[in-house]
């Protein structure tokens, strides 16, 4: 299991919500280009199966990101594990109830909000989380990766992974170099589809 904070993002929370949610994205090969019809447009795919909403609700965090002033808007990322853990709907439960009350220590419930989907499409169990970058009683910004957070999330990934015995992503027999998302798209409307940017990275085989 590895967990991904992607990089903090900017405007309208159409964007980030509309990916993790959306039925059709855009159509990538296995070198991550853009797959174009014979007029040169780009293809999309059906993700299948169909994202499924955990935790959260998508109109909720999108409009409180909309609603926020401060220049980052929100941060989104991913927990993900390799195709061979499987974990059970209580494992991934207790995962996401770790990376809270690590992410929104010293927080209750109330003054957050995060939006959890579950994608499976590729074969493999992927936690995505969006949370607006707002503490919800004060309107103060709220970031849930400051600096020397990889430390933070690092310890967490390791300590459950050795308590589930699931595959280590440091572990360099396991790694290979494979295009990963690093953000998601900056807009989204509803029927089209939409896929965040991609850059080189270690992760699972």
């Amino acid at each position: 299991m590895l967990i991904k904070s992607f990089r903090n993002g900017k405007g309208a929370g159409a964007g980030p919500v509309g990916y993790l949610v959306a039925d059709k994205v855009l159509a990538y090969d296995d070198n991550r280009d853009l797959i174009r019809d014979a007029d040169s447009q780009p293809m999309t795919v059906t993700r299948e199966p169909l994202p499924e909403v955990l935790r959260g609700n998508p109109d909720r965090t999108e409009a409180l990101i909309d609603a926020s002033r401060h220049q980052w808007t929100y941060r989104a990322g991913v927990i993900s594990f390799a195709a061979t853990a499987a974990p059970t709907e209580k494992q991934q439960g207790r995962v996401m109830d770790g990376f809270e009350r690590l992410a929104f220590a010293g927080l209750d419930p109330t003054q957050y909000e995060v939006l959890w989907v579950r994608h499976t499409h590729e074969d493999r169990v992927e936690l995505h989380f969006c949370t607006p970058r707002l503490e919800l009683t004060t309107g103060k910004s709220l970031n849930i990766a400051p600096p020397g957070y990889h430390n933070a999330y690092d310890s967490l990934r390791d300590v459950m992974n050795q308590r589930h015995g699931w595959a280590d992503p440091m572990d360099v027999e396991r790694a290979q170099d494979v295009r990963t998302p690093s953000k998601p798209p900056p807009a989204h409307r509803a029927g089209t589809s939409c896929t965040p940017g991609y850059r080189t990275r270690s992760i699972w085989v």
